[in-house]
């Protein structure tokens, strides 16, 4: 069977709409629903995509109408459908923290930019977990790094900073953390200031020197 874009394939109780074909890639969605679309996007090489089909029956037009779902299912496909995207931030999390370690970076990379497109506010408890993994490396935590300070902003520099300096005690320069922390400073000035005053007055706070280097970058 050719592949083509538009295409949508039923899985199991899950559907696959090709969004993009492209020579050597392809970017799918999965969905609850084929007719609202409401979905996650991820991407696959063609023979990824080809063995994700398997067992996967292709809907011809007239096979969506039969998979509208009644009204009476909305609610339950809302929390499906929730259950599917926190799963699959989970699933880009761990491809992050295995990936970062194993030197798979394109696949760390695709992880990421996915990741990038989709968390919110909602998905901040996943991500400071993931953060704060015992399986992280220099290179993992910066790049969960960037995901929290983008996702919680001022309120996560306690985390952040302490991923920071576990780098530091590593022998790693940190370069994208420090930069994703100096961009959170410049765009929350202030929310940032008044953080990092609450967290130097602690007794217990362990990362004033990484917290007095950030203050510099205030403007």
């Amino acid at each position: 069977m050719k592949l083509e874009q538009g295409q949508i394939w039923k899985k199991g109780e899950n559907y696959l709409r090709i969004v993009e074909w492209a020579r050597l890639s392809i970017e799918y969605k999965v969905m609850k629903d084929p007719i609202s679309k409401l979905g996650t996007l991820h991407k696959a090489t063609k023979k990824e995509f080809c063995r994700l089909l398997k067992g996967a029956v292709l809907l011809k037009p007239e096979d969506l109408t039969a998979a509208v779902p009644a009204e009476d299912d909305e609610e339950e496909f809302s929390a499906e459908l929730e259950m599917v995207i926190s799963q699959s931030i989970a699933a880009d999390l761990r491809c992050i923290l295995d990936g970062a370690g194993d030197g798979d970076e394109d696949a760390v990379l695709e992880a990421h930019t996915r990741l990038r497109d989709v968390v919110s506010t909602t998905d901040l408890p996943m991500l400071r977990d993931a953060l704060k993994s015992p399986d992280n490396n220099f290179r993992s935590r910066e790049l969960i790094g960037e995901l929290v300070a983008k996702t919680g902003g001022s309120d996560c520099l306690a985390d952040l900073l302490e991923a920071l300096e576990a780098g530091a005690s590593e022998g790693h320069d940190n370069d994208g953390l420090q930069s994703s922390l100096i961009m959170l400073a410049k765009a929350e000035p202030e929310q940032c200031r008044l953080k990092l005053a609450e967290l130097m007055a602690g007794p217990n706070f362990k990362n004033q020197e990484a917290a007095t280097w950030l203050l510099t970058f205030i403007p």
